[in-house]
């Protein structure tokens, strides 16, 4: 499996595969003295002129042309000129009173919400271009062969002019799906995550698979995971919804945000079967506020409106840290799991209330609510009695770890479903490495891990309890079938998997 994989929010629905090409940040970057002498506000006014007029040559995309037309705009306002002259009177270098300036137009757009506050981000790269301008600094020479785009921030501008037959994928520490650069992204068919916090794990020349459709990126993919999705690279139809009694289970998507709903209505997903919260809560000193939470909650069942969607709550471990949680449990198993957020009591009792407003906000969704990695049966019955406290009505528990199976039957009372997270339950069965070093997809059909996800369907099925696997096993052609035949009630997958997981399971019926 993959050395490590990183989230964010999916752009489009592609995937791309390539080495990392990075892109330095140059926010630190200062004009020279003897440069910024003669950069007085009329030279300044000139460069903001400059790259309104650039941007707003014709593209010949409509999408694409209406984005530039709203950014010549927001240049040409005569509040950001007054901005940039206020900071040059208090004497401040030309660079940081255009910094300045930007950063605060980009405030004021973002205090507004909506849509302008889901492109105050196009401004920051906006800044550092007409900085680019007044210095005389050329662009940045990009590869000719192939590669993955990984930058900061990437403006419309340099987005419109990218060449999809070089580059692979995009991905951003900033932005989101819906932004200026976003929109200009999906629309030349560039697949790219945005708001990836980690990006400084990706090193110049590093091999990594971009999914735009559920926001992942693989780093060092292994070769089972790059023939899974190389049948994803080059789909690009729009498929029928899967209809009931189709297939021999219900398939589901797995996304990290709502903006990557499209991406599962394009290949015909019955719901979700794994919503990842952890991006609404990386790259924060503090915790995302119950406002936040319930608008990305309604958006995303809003678009699910009579389809299951199954959120799981804050999944945390060493891989995403998070500042403002307080650290439980020891061993194989410290900070990782349900536990964590028992030990963190507020931050489970904000996102619950969360869910539970944005269910009522959309009367017909049918919101299923799990705890990530389970140990113990008391923990299962914490999790049922807060969740049921906040009036989720669908209560489930994800089965990660052996123990719990050994303790399942009493982990069952008050849960109404079970998913089967495979990637973990392997690795912890057969005492592999978790991130990556000799775990494979295929480790889910090793005869020791087949007998507990069957021990799983046995106690679940006593209970009349629906079982459902959301591991990137589910999505292995060879692995499904054997699923089904254990009796698994749905498979949760990457959109960009489903197609081919469709087609694979028409044939067993």
């Amino acid at each position: 499996m993959a050395e490590r994989v990183l989230v964010g929010a999916g752009v489009g629905n592609g995937v791309g595969i390539g080495p990392v090409f990075r892109v330095i940040d140059r926010n630190q970057r200062e004009l020279s003295s003897a440069i910024g002498s003669r950069h007085n506000l009329s030279v300044i006014r000139a460069a903001i002129d400059a790259v309104a007029d650039e941007i707003e040559q014709a593209s010949g995309r409509e999408d694409v042309d209406a984005v530039m037309s709203a950014l010549g705009m927001m240049l040409r306002d005569a509040s950001l000129l007054e901005q940039v002259k206020a900071r040059l009177a208090d004497g401040v270098s030309a660079d940081r009173a255009i910094r300045g300036a930007f950063a605060q137009f980009a405030r004021s757009l973002a205090s507004l919400g909506g849509y302008f506050a889901e492109r105050s981000d196009d401004l920051v790269a906006l800044a550092e271009k007409v900085i680019d301008t007044l210095a005389g600094v050329d662009e940045v020479q990009l590869p000719t062969t192939p590669y993955v785009l990984v930058t900061d921030n990437l403006s419309p501008m340099v987005a419109s002019k990218l060449d999809p037959a070089i580059v692979r994928a995009v991905i951003t520490r900033t932005g989101t799906p819906t932004s200026h650069t976003g929109i200009v992204l999906r629309s030349v068919k560039i697949p790219s995550v945005v708001g990836v916090n980690a990006i400084d794990l990706l090193v110049d020349g590093v091999d990594v698979l971009v999914d735009a459709s559920s926001g992942q990126i693989f780093v060092e993919p292994s070769a089972e995971e790059l023939e899974n999705y190389s049948r994803a690279e080059v789909f690009d139809e729009v498929l029928p919804p899967i209809a009931v009694g189709e297939l021999p289970v219900t398939v589901l998507a797995n996304l990290g945000s709502s903006a990557e709903a499209v991406a599962a209505h394009r290949v015909g997903a019955q719901g979700v079967g794994l919503f990842r919260t952890e991006l609404l809560f990386l790259g924060r000193q503090d915790p995302p506020t119950l406002d936040e939470q319930v608008l990305e909650y309604t958006r995303l069942l809003s678009q699910f409106e009579g389809q299951r969607v199954v959120v799981r709550v804050l999944d945390t471990d060493t891989d995403k840290p998070l500042p403002f949680l307080f650290t439980a449990g020891s061993g194989k198993y410290a900070n990782r799991g349900f536990q964590v957020l028992l030990a963190n009591q507020s931050i489970l009792d904000t996102q619950l209330e969360a869910l539970s407003i944005a269910q009522n906000n959309v009367p017909n969704s049918d919101l299923w609510v799990m705890a990530p990695m389970v140990v113990t049966a008391s923990e299962a019955n914490e999790f049922a009695r807060s969740a049921k406290a906040h009036g989720i009505r669908n209560i489930g528990i994800m089965v990660e770890v052996p123990e719990l199976v050994e303790v399942l039957d009493g982990a069952l009372e008050q849960i109404d479903f079970v998913s089967i997270g495979t990637n973990d339950l392997a690795q912890y069965t057969l005492g592999k490495n978790r991130h990556g070093v000799g775990a494979e997809i295929s480790d889910a059909r090793d005869p020791r891990v087949v007998s507990l996800i069957r021990r799983v369907v046995e106690v679940a099925n006593g209970r009349k309890i629906p079982v459902g696997v959301c591991g990137e096993a589910a999505a292995d052609l060879e692995s499904s079938k054997l699923f089904v035949e254990l009796g698994v009630d749905s498979l949760s997958a990457s959109p960009a998997l489903i197609p081919a997981l469709r087609e694979s399971l028409k044939r067993l019926l």
